[in-house]
């Protein structure tokens, strides 16, 4: 991807990436199929992995030994 002008922070980036995707449909639309995949994945995962559990509790303490939340 070919910036107009280059990002000097994250900010700025993001809104440079989102015009981009607001000007192109296809971008978008394969963005959009992409993290729509992600969600799918991680909910797949999640549930499989906590079958016949309680999903909170165990989901949590999952997050919190990877030291993700």
């Amino acid at each position: 991807m070919k910036f107009k002008k280059i990002p000097t922070s994250d900010e700025e980036y993001i809104e440079i990436y989102a015009e981009t995707l607001r000007e192109n449909s296809k971008l978008f639309q394969q963005q959009k199929n992409l993290i729509e995949s992600q969600i799918k994945s991680s909910q797949s995962f999640f549930t499989n992995l906590f079958k016949g559990k309680n999903f909170k509790t165990e989901s949590r303490k999952y997050l919190q030994e990877r030291g993700l939340i």
